[in-house]
């Protein structure tokens, strides 16, 4: 059963439940109001009778035409002594059996049922001189309460049947309504699943409600899904694109090396070092790409707390080494201690270093200093610099500002996205300053503490 076709069911039966339980509420409020009503009435009349015709001519049994006058259509009267003996009976209806109506007391009314038919009975005192000579009791058939109760009933019917159907039809439009989002977004998921393409639920015209909400969060999910999927397509490319580069440059030189390799000596050495180099360009990229990958899920981070100075110092030492460039650290803090995880730190400012060495020829310099709670490295360099509009594109996988010095230089395109992962798992931020010919400046914001570390 359909979601929509439950809450028209489950909307209709609450409705016709309330409406049963008001039509019930009524049914008997009416009765009870309608019979205290002309209990009130026959209580009346009985005073009246008593007032108007005394209570010692009630009494008399040879004075019983004046109380007929006096006597209600359908309805009869009974005169009792104190103890409740027969006095005289009083009858225009035929069909009150008074042999059915059984009351104990002197003072009392109550509604019978007697052969199918509703019987008012009221009693009342006699009373003279403030002393009680006798009972009387009228009994009056009532016809005009069974039918208004009838008619009632007829109108609580058709008026229940109406609002039946009328709460149908409103939930079947407010269902309709409310479930419309939720069918689109199922239709627009099975034309995504079955042909690939991305698309969006249209919002507009639409009140601002939690529909409305569902139905923009779906619409942002597809555009991230759709943003993701094209850059897996983008990095699949470029990553094809790479490696069969790499490959077609061994590939060549084997041919070669297979050819001429044994009758020429400069060929040979020639061929055996480019494969070497493109072989170590292979696996760099390679580790690189499990890198991207392993930072991306989070995995292995061990925060703990160490000496950021001392980091760095260690880490521009060991650049000094590879590549003998001039690398200078400088901090106004002698230690500046934070909780991050070391090892990706390290490589962190492995990337950065190497990545700055490629474009400059000239020295490098780290400034390490603490901000409130972050701690701020920034590494600059004075090479060739970034064109304004490729800035915002160097944390793109496999982007390269000069492809052609990149492969001599043994680069890939995946420092800085490593970069970039590294420092989103350390809830920091990574900003790149730079100008064609004026260097280029790389500053990272790191978080003292981790909130959510261990």
């Amino acid at each position: 059963m359909k979601l929509r076709t439950k809450f028209t069911l489950l909307t209709s039966i609450l409705v016709i439940l309330i409406l049963l339980c008001v039509d019930i509420g009524i049914y008997f409020l009416f009765i009870q109001m309608a019979t205290r009503n002309e209990i009130e009435l026959l209580r009346n009349k009985s005073e009246q009778i008593i007032e108007k015709i005394g209570p010692s001519v009630i009494l008399d049994k040879n004075q019983n035409g004046q109380i007929l006058s006096y006597l209600p259509e359908d309805s009869a009267i009974r005169v009792f002594t104190p103890d409740l003996k027969i006095v005289q009976v009083y009858q225009q209806e035929p069909d009150i059996d008074f042999n059915q109506i059984v009351i104990s007391s002197m003072n009392d009314s109550r509604l019978l049922v007697i052969n199918d038919q509703k019987i008012l009975v009221v009693r009342i005192p006699i009373q003279s001189d403030n002393k009680i000579i006798g009972v009387l009791e009228i009994a009056e058939k009532m016809e005009t309460l069974e039918s208004n109760i009838n008619l009632l009933v007829i109108i609580l019917f058709f008026a229940t049947l109406g609002a039946v159907m009328l709460s149908v039809g409103g939930a079947l439009i407010l269902s309709r309504t409310l479930f419309k989002p939720i069918t689109d977004s199922i239709i627009t998921m099975k034309e995504i699943e079955s042909n690939l393409v991305f698309k969006k639920i249209p919002t507009q015209g639409r009140s601002n409600d939690e529909l409305f909400h569902m139905t923009e969060t779906f619409n942002r999910m597809m555009e991230r899904l759709e943003e993701n999927f094209h850059k897996q397509q983008q990095f699949v490319s470029d990553a094809s694109h790479e490696l069969n580069t790499t490959i077609t440059i061994i590939e060549g030189y084997a041919n070669m090396l297979r050819r001429w390799g044994t009758r020429d000596q400069k060929i040979q050495s020639e061929s055996v070092e480019a494969i070497y180099e493109e072989s170590k360009q292979l696996r760099k990229m390679t580790r690189q790409l499990l890198d991207l990958a392993s930072s991306q899920k989070n995995e292995n981070i061990v925060f703990e707390k160490f000496d950021l100075v001392a980091c760095c110092r260690q880490v521009s030492s060991l650049a000094k080494q590879l590549h003998k460039h001039d690398i200078r650290l400088h901090s106004d803090c002698r230690e500046i201690e934070i909780e991050a995880d070391l090892s990706k730190v390290k490589q962190l400012l492995l990337i950065l270093i190497d990545n700055a060495l490629k474009y400059s020829e000239r020295s490098i310099d780290i400034h390490v200093t603490k901000e409130a709670a972050n701690a701020i490295i920034r590494v600059k360099d004075y090479g060739i610099g970034i064109a304004h509009e490729d800035i915002e594109n160097v944390f793109e996988r496999f982007f390269r500002v000069d492809s052609s010095r990149n492969r001599k230089t043994g680069g890939t395109g995946l420092g800085l996205p490593i970069a970039q992962s590294i420092v989103s798992e350390h809830h920091g931020k990574i900003r790149i300053e730079s100008a064609v010919g004026a260097g280029t400046e790389v500053i990272l914001h790191l978080p003292v503490e981790q909130e959510d570390a261990g």
